[in-house]
């Protein structure tokens, strides 16, 4: 067995999906030795929290450190806390430290931090987790290709000066090609329920057996355009219901109470915090997930439906059009009412054979673990 060492991880949100990643990791980096999160003040409050991190705490393979200000603390604030942690980790050396959502840290970590990494007495290795790179960029998207450039400039500033030796961010999960600049990661499809079990879990969670159902879930805000869903379902003449659950932003709580009374019959709406197993078994009680959001990376839900063997209609981004094609996990279609109209239609017609759902989900987390950290196969 290898020298023990302290894993740092870095992550100030309480996120779920952050928070499931840090999960993972911290299963996979115990046995190694000690893991340690730091991360805002008062993010065990939060439910998320206990949900994600609870079973870790309890098994003492996870010491959790509220040390920052906020979700979204200073370059200087996380040099500070890092350089300080690393220094207090003296029998068994931190050797690694993890940031899982380096993006805006990268804009002077390059600079910040080779001057504290210097003077601790094991220089750890620094690994950048990006959350917001865009791993495929169509040829004219200058915006795109702007924000490609530039963090692929910071990533190498970064290695020049010993700031970083190791820097990931996300691609399809369809996507083979591994990166240069910044090694791409597939976020895995995992999800405890499956389609298999819809009878189940509709009755667990008081839906309707005998309609169709089209679903949102998460974090329900303006961004995952429901009302734009809703209207593609009445516009297509399609007999489906569609259920809203999550935690609802101001304006999304304020859509659907100002709904007329037969608009607001077709939406069930669920405005909760989902812990992970009960969104689990809500995506795998559902017909077919629309994601249409405008940013062009991978979604968590997605991936949730693709392990759960539930269809997906995607729209308004080329890397999740590809991953879609790739796992045969549904359609992929303009952003427009008309069409995820015809796409929501095509699906619950059966015309789309799925060939998603029948892989090895923690098999998949195990290759996410290895390919963040660096490890070989």
């Amino acid at each position: 067995m290898g020298e023990r060492s302290t894993t740092l991880l870095v992550d100030p949100s309480s996120d779920g999906h952050h928070l499931q990643s840090v999960s993972w990791l911290t299963r996979h980096l115990a046995p190694a030795g000690p893991v340690v999160l730091l991360t805002r003040r008062g993010a065990s409050e939060d439910p998320a929290y206990a949900e994600y991190l609870g079973d870790d705490l309890a098994a003492g393979r996870l010491v959790v450190e509220e040390v920052f200000d906020g979700s979204s603390p200073s370059t200087a604030d996380l040099v500070r806390e890092v350089e300080a942690r690393c220094r207090a980790e003296q029998t068994v050396p931190v050797r690694t430290v993890v940031h899982l959502d380096g993006d805006q840290a990268l804009k002077r970590w390059w600079y910040a931090a080779p001057r504290a990494l210097r003077r601790l007495p094991v220089r750890p290795r620094v690994v950048f987790m990006l959350t917001r790179y865009p791993a495929r960029v169509p040829l004219l998207d200058r915006t795109g290709w702007r924000l490609r450039v530039s963090k692929a400039l910071l990533v190498v500033a970064g290695r020049l000066t010993g700031a970083l030796q190791r820097v990931v961010g996300y691609k399809g999960r369809g996507d083979t090609q591994r990166g240069w600049v910044v090694t791409r990661v597939n976020d895995p499809e995992f999800c405890t329920a499956h389609a298999r079990d819809r009878d189940r879990w509709r009755e667990a969670h008081d839906l309707p057996r005998d309609e169709a159902l089209v679903g949102v879930f998460g974090l329900i805000s303006e961004r995952r355009n429901a009302p734009m869903v809703l209207e593609a379902l009445e516009t297509g003449g399609i007999d489906a219901r569609l259920v809203v659950a999550g935690a609802f932003s101001p304006e999304v709580r304020a859509w659907v109470d100002g709904l007329e009374p037969e608009r607001r019959a077709r939406v069930l709406a669920r405005d909760t915090y989902l812990d992970n197993d009960t969104l689990d078994q809500l995506v795998a009680a559902v017909d077919v997930i629309p994601v249409p959001l405008t940013n062009n990376g991978p979604s968590g839900i997605m991936g949730k439906a693709e392990a759960a063997g539930v269809a997906v209609v995607t729209a308004g981004s080329t890397v999740r059009a590809r991953e879609v094609e790739a796992l045969g996990g549904g359609l992929a279609c303009e952003l427009s009412v008309p069409a995820l109209a015809e796409a929501m239609r095509a699906v619950l017609a059966g015309e789309v054979v799925l060939r998603t759902g029948t892989a090895d989900r923690w098999d998949a987390v195990e290759r996410y673990c290895r390919t963040l950290l660096g490890e070989r196969p």
